[in-house]
């Protein structure tokens, strides 16, 4: 399957019902109580991306197929010479065919182009297959990085050599 990875703004109109679709898909078997952790899906739906997905501090993917939108992925600098992957999401059609590890590769790329030594992301261990992609990519896991409420699982990869 042939995609295309271009940068958008986080409010882009194509990136509205996938990021929908991956904070449900993100959210969805979580044990604890949103409201007691002040999780409220709508409005982080509303919010949309995080805003530092966005130059200077980061930028946000749109992957398409044939056109259509298909997956996200975006990366922010940290004020360290970390990158953090943030919101990566692969729709469910799009599923076993390499884009995510395409649009991990990219942001690894992006963030190597800016700097960074090493990329961060955080997730859920009830996400096989991200877990999975994050592992056979060359992250490994690490201690907590943030007190995200809904990740359980922490990881980080180097970007280059240490000569």
């Amino acid at each position: 399957m042939n995609f295309s990875l271009e940068p958008v703004n986080r409010d882009d109109p194509r990136v509205l019902d996938l990021y929908a679709d991956f904070v449900r898909e993100a959210d969805g078997p979580l044990v604890y109580d949103r409201e007691e952790a002040g999780i409220d899906l709508d409005e982080e739906i509303a919010k949309g991306p995080p805003a530092d997905l966005a130059p200077p501090n980061g930028v946000f993917l749109l992957a398409l197929a044939g056109g259509r939108p298909a997956g996200l992925g975006g990366v922010r600098h940290l004020d360290t010479d970390v990158a953090e992957v943030k919101s990566m999401y692969v729709a469910p059609t799009y599923r076993g065919t390499g884009l995510g590890r395409r649009i991990l590769a990219r942001l690894d790329q992006i963030a190597l182009e800016h700097g960074c030594g090493a990329v961060r992301l955080d997730t859920s261990d009830y996400l096989t297959p991200a877990v999975g992609l994050y592992r056979s990519a060359g992250y490994r896991e690490v201690p907590a990085y943030n007190e995200n409420p809904k990740a359980d699982l922490w990881f980080e990869r180097a970007l280059r050599q240490e000569g």
